[in-house]
Order: C-alpha cells, then structure tokens, then sequence
C-alpha cells in the first residue's frame, strides 16, 4: 500500500489542528483519493497539538485514526469510517469526530484529575492534581506529586493562612474547601472569595461557596 505522505519531509502533517494539512499534504492527499489505488497517510502529527491522525484506503474503504496524549502520557484512539462521497471535507468531519472519540477514550483512561487555582484576574496560583489510579506519583515529565503542586515550604505562612503557590497567602479554611472540593466533585468550579478552582476538563459540576 502506497504511503501517501511519504518523501514530503517532516513528521507533521498539519498545522493548528489535524485538517489543517500543508499545502504538500493536502495536495497528495487530493491526488491519491482521485485514483482507485489503495493508500496510506501514515501517522502524521499536529505541529500544535499532542494528537496525530492515519488516513487510510482499503478495498475502497476510507478509515481515519486519531490517537491523543498529554502530558501524562495518558492516551486514546478513536476511528471513524469516512461516509460516500469521499471528499477532503468528508475526512474532515470524520477526522474531527474521531479525534472526540479519542478524547472521550482517553478520559476513561486518565489516572488523574486536575484542577486550577487561579485569582480574580485570572492568573494562575496553582495546580492541584487527584489520583484517580492511586498512584502517588503522576505519568510522564511535568509533574511530581498528587495535591498542590508548589512547595508549601517555600514561604513561611502567616497566623491562619496556608501556603498556595509560594507567594499566594491564602486562608487555611479556603485551601481545605479547595481541597476538598476538588478530592470529592468530578469536575467542575468552585469560587471562593477573590479565587476560584476550576477542573481542567470543565465538567458542569459547580459549586457554590459564601
């Protein structure tokens, strides 16, 4: 089976996302569904996300892949058959609802939740990271330990304030609802004064505090 891609240069294929092919790319890609020739793009990659797609010709039959990571190397797949017409817009589609259904997978396998702290203006505080797989320790490069991920000992903290992030003196009784909010809700926002915790994947749980 003829690899599509091949002989253009470099791993990625696309720019933004994984439809936004280069210029080569798409070109080939166009040529290769004119002909009755079965063909394969290969995994090519996102030059901006961590997701890469496969597009593939078999016996007249058009199958695209996404797989997805983070950086917890936790992974997931989806695969979409293309529907007739094939069509450089029909792959995108299928593209695109692959690559949710990719989401969708590597939720069920991530072994964390994370959440934000950030303050009024928006800006970051910290990140605060729940074991969902019971490891004490997360996957991948980034991150270190589950909890708050700066080092409370960093700055001493004042009378009745915990320590978030260094710098950021923030009340205990704040930090322990912050902490138990994100230990116990699947997701969701929880505002608090001047700051709010928010899950990274934005599910519609919301709490509400005085």
């Amino acid at each position: 089976m003829k690899n599509t891609f091949e002989g253009i240069g470099g791993r990625d294929g696309s720019h933004c996302g994984l439809t936004d092919w280069y210029g080569e790319h798409e070109a080939a890609l166009a040529k290769a569904l004119t002909g009755k020739k079965d063909f394969d793009t290969g995994w090519y990659s996102s030059k901006k996300e961590i997701a890469s797609a496969r597009i593939t010709r078999c016996k007249g039959k058009v199958i695209v892949a996404v797989s997805v990571s983070d950086d917890f190397d936790s992974v997931g797949r989806g695969e979409r058959e293309v529907t007739s017409p094939v069509t450089l817009d029909s792959i995108c589609e299928a593209i695109d609802k692959a690559w949710e259904d990719a989401k969708d997978d590597q939720n069920a396998n991530q072994g964390y939740r994370g959440y934000s702290l950030r303050d009024k203006e928006g800006n970051w505080i910290d990140t605060y990271l729940v074991s969902i797989d019971g490891a004490d320790v997360p996957s991948g490069d980034n991150y270190h330990h589950r909890g708050w991920e700066s080092d409370a000992r960093e700055v001493e903290p004042g009378e009745g304030l915990g320590t978030v992030c260094g710098t950021k003196r923030i009340p205990k009784k704040t930090v322990a609802a912050f902490e138990r909010f994100a230990d116990s809700c699947k997701g969701g926002e929880l505002k608090i004064g001047n700051w709010t915790m928010k899950s990274w994947d934005e599910d519609d749980c919301l709490w509400a505090a005085a």
